[in-house]
C-alpha cells in the first residue's frame, strides 16, 4: 500500500575492507524501513560511493563523491575496521573528508570503529594511522564501537531512532493526485547466511529481483522492461520475455541474474500499454 512519507538519504561511509559491515548497516536501514517505514512515516534510503556516485570527469574524485553523496545526504554512518584509506590530498581519507564535510554542515554523523581483532594480514601502517585519526575525532563527541557485522545492526538502528527523536522533519508535503498508470522500479534480494572456512558467520545475496510497482490510477498492460549499464559493465541479464498487466497498487517482479563485471547501476525502461496507447518511463535504479 503507498503511504506519504519523509525520505532520508543515508551515507555509510567507510573504507575498502569494511564490505561485510557497510552490507550490516544497509540491512539494518531495510529491516527499519519494513517495522516502522509506514507507522513513522519516514523512509531511510541508503547511499554508499561504490553504487550511487556516477563516474564524472572534470574534478578532484573526492570532491565529486562529496558534491553527489555527502552534500545531498541527512545522516551519515562511518565504519573502520583496520583500514583509514587513501590520503585525498584534503584529508587523510575518503571517509575522513566526508566525515569532516558532514560534520561542518551539521548533518548527524556517527562514526563506529572494530573491536575485532586485528587480521594478521593487515597493514600495520594502516593501523597505526587509523589509531592516529582515532584519536583527533575523539574531542569532536562520542565515537562508537562494534563487535561485529551483527552488533552493528542494533547499532544503527539505535542510532536512526536517535535522529528521528531530534530531526524536526516538519509536516509532509502531499503530491496532487496521479492520473493514469505511474510505474515505479525498486530492487529487492534475500539475504542467506553461511558459515565459512574459519567458522564465522558469513551473508550472501539470494534472489535477486527488480520489483514493479504501479502507483497510478490505471492498469498497465505488456509491461516491458529493458535495462543499459549506468558506468562500466553490462546490464544484469532479466526475464525480459514476460509482459504482465499490473493494475493499480499491484506489483509484479523480475529475477535478475547478475554476472562478474555487470554494473550495479542501470537505466531501466519500463514499456506498457494503457487505454490503447503506447507509454514508457525510465529511472535510474541501483541493484544494491
Amino acid at each position: 500500500m503507498a503511504f506519504d512519507a519523509h525520505a532520508l538519504l543515508v551515507l555509510i561511509a567507510s573504507p575498502g575492507d569494511t564490505v561485510e559491515e557497510r552490507d550490516a548497516a544497509e540491512r539494518a536501514l531495510h529491516g527499519w524501513n519494513a517495522d516502522r517505514a509506514q507507522r513513522e512515516q519516514v523512509v531511510l534510503l541508503p547511499r554508499r560511493w561504490e553504487t550511487h556516485a556516477v563516474p564524472r570527469l572534470g574534478g578532484r574524485a573526492q570532491s565529486i563523491i562529496n558534491e553527489q553523496l555527502v552534500d545531498e545526504s541527512d545522516i551519515v554512518i562511518a565504519l573502520f575496521d583496520s583500514r583509514l584509506g587513501m590520503a585525498t590530498g584534503e584529508a587523510v581519507s575518503g571517509t575522513a573528508e566526508e566525515i569532516q564535510r558532514a560534520h561542518e554542515a551539521g548533518k548527524p554523523v556517527h562514526v563506529w570503529f572494530s573491536d575485532e581483532p586485528i587480521p594478521r594480514n593487515a597493514d600495520l601502517t594502516q593501523v597505526a594511522a587509523l589509531r592516529e585519526f582515532k584519536e583527533t575525532v575523539e574531542p569532536l563527541g562520542l565515537l562508537g564501537t562494534y563487535a561485529s557485522p551483527d552488533d552493528l545492526v542494533f547499532k544503527v538502528r539505535q542510532a536512526i531512532e536517535s535522529d528521528l527523536a531530534i530531526l524536526e522533519l516538519g509536516p509532509i508535503t502531499r503530491r496532487k493526485p496521479t492520473t493514469g498508470a505511474v510505474l515505479r522500479a525498486r530492487y529487492d534480494y534475500e539475504r542467506e547466511s553461511y558459515i565459512d572456512n574459519r567458522g564465522k558467520t558469513k551473508y550472501r545475496t539470494r534472489r535477486e529481483r527488480i520489483v514493479v510497482q504501479n502507483i497510478g490510477t490505471a492498469t498497465a498492460s505488456e509491461v516491458e522492461l529493458s535495462a543499459a549499464p549506468l558506468g562500466e559493465g553490462d546490464a544484469p541479464s532479466t526475464l525480459a520475455d514476460e509482459t504482465p498487466t499490473i493494475i493499480p497498487q499491484a506489483d509484479f517482479s523480475w529475477r535478475i541474474f547478475p554476472s562478474a563485471g555487470d554494473s550495479r547501476s542501470i537505466k531501466l525502461t519500463m514499456s506498457w500499454h494503457e487505454d490503447g496507447r503506447e507509454r514508457s518511463e525510465t529511472q535510474d535504479l541501483s541493484l544494491s
